[in-house]
């Protein structure tokens, strides 16, 4: 059963003195979240930092992330994933002690082992199961995201504790959270974008382009059929499930595919994760261009 605010005491992360380092896509979810809260927040970032304005705007105070870690006991971990490890090791390890906790919203430099997190630090994961602009605004509206929660090294023995804590102040457990770990949301995110939607997905889009195109259909008729109401369906599976839609329509996928599907896990499982090479000519398909005509004609996609 998910994790409610019953589940929860909302004192442990009011106690804390906290740092959010990051502004980007969820930066404010965590931090303003926290905040309206009653939660003692502070955004760490570069003086020259984009997003600095709008988080002083919003009434944050801003800091450097040295000296927001500095007077912090917990550290929200957000930013390109990319940027994490040299951000942990010029601002967070030199000031980490024991009894502290690093949160983290992603969990991949984690599962990867690119950081030594001392053994007296908890390290935890809340992740927002919606982007950062809706998971505020549902709490804004008095409802919640539901949250993903893990921890990956409980020094206090209150680590698990405090995640839900951190999720209520989030209001995440206002919706439910689940409790996971590390190693699994980073590899079912894997799995997902390179082999369902970049290994499977795409290519069976573009076959389908072609085989409509090839039986006579206009590229453009193609491709709205093919690419643009995907997202229609989509909806309709998130909202609705996928029962009214097993039965319907001819199989293209055979039984072949589980066994393929389990071998790419596996190999996400054992690190073998990099992105694949992109095809070179993946830019000439007739698709991106009749894309762009296309969606030149759609003016609520530039604000979606």
């Amino acid at each position: 059963m998910p994790y409610t605010d019953d589940d929860a005491d909302l004192r442990l992360v009011q106690e804390r003195h906290v740092a959010v380092l990051g502004y980007g896509d969820d930066g404010p979810a965590h931090a303003l979240s926290l905040r309206d809260s009653g939660v003692d927040v502070r955004v760490g970032l570069d003086a020259d930092a984009g997003d600095r304005p709008q988080a002083e705007a919003e009434g944050l105070r801003v800091v450097t992330p040295y000296g927001a870690c500095e007077e912090a006991d917990l550290v929200v971990v957000l930013g390109p994933v990319s940027a994490q490890p040299d951000l942990y090791a010029e601002a967070i390890n030199p000031n980490l002690l024991d009894g502290d906790a690093l949160v983290f919203a992603v969990g991949s430099v984690i599962r990867d082992g690119l950081l030594s997190v001392p053994g007296g630090v908890d390290v935890c994961l809340v992740s927002s199961v919606a982007n950062g602009e809706l998971t505020r605004r549902e709490y804004t509206e008095g409802r919640g995201s539901p949250v993903l929660l893990a921890v990956e090294q409980d020094a206090t023995g209150q680590a698990w504790p405090l995640t839900l804590s951190y999720a209520k102040a989030m209001g995440g457990l206002r919706a439910g959270g689940i409790q996971t770990t590390f190693a699994e949301t980073v590899d079912a995110a894997r799995f997902g974008q390179q082999t369902l939607v970049g290994g499977a997905l795409v290519p069976l889009i573009v076959a389908g382009f072609q085989t409509l195109t090839d039986a006579g259909c206009s590229v453009e008729v193609a491709y709205l059929e093919c690419v643009h109401r995907l997202r229609e369906a989509v909806e309709r599976l998130q909202q609705h499930g996928i029962d009214r839609h097993r039965s319907s329509g001819a199989p293209v996928v055979g039984p072949d595919v589980q066994p393929r599907l389990r071998e790419a896990l596996d190999q996400i499982r054992a690190g073998s994760h990099g992105e694949q090479a992109a095809d070179t000519d993946a830019g000439q398909h007739p698709m991106d261009a009749v894309g762009r005509e296309l969606r030149s004609m759609m003016p609520w996609l530039r604000h979606s």
